[in-house]
């Protein structure tokens, strides 16, 4: 095995070991959230019921917009990482990393300020609607408290996306751990003397962006040489960053904030708070089941990212099979066990406050195994460089489900008529495509290596001017 094989073998052995940590640490961090959610949501709805749950749901809606207005920088670092990690360059390294971390911190800072702006002088009736008048004062208060967390844990994000590129996702995912068991407990032992939505805010998202902060003081521990100084700020890459950043803040960003944070803002404004809580319930089983893809998610697109950088075209191939057989046949597994228990499980864990039958049961099976099968497709094709493509996609089918359900609820559907309609949206556009274009684009990448390698070969054999060994004999006479 010559050196570029072994160099070859190793950075492959890197790549898979990388996704097999982040998927062991994944697994006590998921446990983890789904501690702290199991927890959380049937104590809160026990302890407040679920129309103050429910507001508490719509103050985290939209406090967490801040997300949308924040550029995604995020992303766009955990690639630029990869790659410069690929080419060995650590000025680029350092480089990119202050500069999107000032970048993110300000951007991040105006954000807040203007929602800040909002909280402070519009009444809540008018942000969330008449149903809210009762908790007008504790929910300006939450409001604020809810502010302050979304900034540092946006702020945080941003390194845990560097850490991303440099495939330590499993540091993320400890860190991530601590926090929902602090949270668990903060809860459990708290709730009982402070039965608040202000003491919920803090119990709850406070800490997960404590242990954000402290993954944060970590990483910078561990790599001092990449401490954001202002010497290191590339107005050069401002630009790059704000470009792929709102391309990724598109792709990773809008379909979660139309599925999640509109809709639930839509059925608190248009239905009310109760229906707003049972929303929040499900959105909190839609991310714990999907956490489990996840693990292995988050880590394969840096993976992806620097398999593409180095032309390695079989690993991805490889890594694309496995990941098209296992998330569709979880969605299924995942559908079949909520429409043959979630009716007996829900009351249990929830209480009699749980409304939903078997029928919406299934129908948010549905689509849940479709946002699991877009999500793949999408990670892949973001890997490999498709984001353009995943953008056009991503705005077309959020516009289509924000249309579809706003009328819905305007003619009085239920949660049923809710997520039919998101199912139908996904089915029709990026359940198709999505794999097509991935097809396609492999196809397409493949053919271009085979080519370069083609090139490579002939230029190695074609011999140089003057370079036949018939030229080394004496011509005939010479003698």
């Amino acid at each position: 095995m010559n050196d570029e094989a072994k160099q070859a073998a190793a950075t492959q052995g890197h790549r898979n070991r990388s996704i097999r940590l982040a998927v062991l640490t994944s697994i006590l961090s998921k446990f983890g959230t789904v501690l702290l959610r199991i927890i959380s949501i049937p104590v809160a709805i026990r302890v407040l019921g679920m129309e103050e749950f429910g507001v508490y749901a719509a103050i985290t809606t939209v406090v967490s917009m801040i997300d949308m207005m924040h550029v995604g920088i995020g992303p766009a670092l955990t690639q630029g990482i990869a790659k410069a990690l690929a080419r060995d360059d650590r000025r680029h390294e350092q480089g990119i990393f202050a500069t999107a971390v000032i970048l993110s911190t300000v951007l991040t800072l105006v954000a807040a300020l203007g929602l800040a702006t909002l909280v402070f002088f519009l009444p809540i009736t008018t942000l969330f609607g008449e149903n809210f008048a009762p908790f007008a004062g504790s929910m300006r208060r939450a409001c604020e408290i809810a502010i302050v967390i979304v900034v540092v844990e946006l702020i945080c994000v941003v390194v845990e996306r560097a850490r991303d590129g440099y495939q330590e996702t499993r540091f993320n995912n400890a860190w991530g751990a601590a926090g929902n068991f602090l949270g668990a407990a903060g809860l459990i032992i708290g709730v009982k003397f402070v039965p608040t939505i202000e003491f919920l805010v803090l119990a709850i998202n406070g800490s997960v962006a404590l242990a954000k902060l402290a993954n944060t003081i970590h990483m910078m521990v561990q790599r001092s040489y990449l401490w954001p100084r202002l010497s290191r700020f590339r107005r050069a890459l401002v630009k790059p960053l704000l470009f792929d950043g709102a391309r990724f803040s598109v792709t990773y960003l809008l379909s979660a904030a139309v599925e999640y944070n509109a809709i639930a803002y839509l059925i608190g404004r248009l239905v009310g708070p109760e229906k707003v809580g049972l929303y929040n319930v499900m959105i909190t089983v839609h991310f714990s089941l999907t956490g489990l893809i996840q693990m292995i998610t988050v880590p394969l697109w840096p993976a992806v990212v620097d398999a593409h950088s180095r032309g390695d075209a079989a690993w991805v191939r490889k890594s694309a099979r496995r990941i098209h057989l296992l998330a569709p046949a979880y969605g299924l597994a995942a559908l079949v066990g909520m429409v043959a228990l979630g009716p007996w499980a829900f009351p249990l864990w929830i209480g009699e406050d749980f409304s939903l039958d078997r029928p919406a049961l299934a129908v948010f099976g549905a689509y849940f195994t479709l946002h699991l099968w877009r999500h793949v497709n999408q990670v892949l094709l973001l890997g490999i460089g498709e984001v353009d493509f995943a953008v056009r996609v991503v705005i077309a089918e959020s516009l289509a489900v924000l249309a579809v359900v706003a009328w819905g609820l305007n003619h009085g559907v239920g949660l049923f008529g809710v997520y039919a309609s998101i199912a139908l949206c996904l089915a029709a556009i990026s359940a198709w495509l999505y794999p097509i274009r991935f097809a396609r684009s492999m196809k397409r990448w493949e053919a271009s290596l085979s080519s370069e390698s083609e090139s490579e070969s002939r230029a190695t054999v074609t011999p140089e001017p003057n370079s036949d060994p018939a030229s080394d004999r004496m011509p005939a006479g010479a003698l």
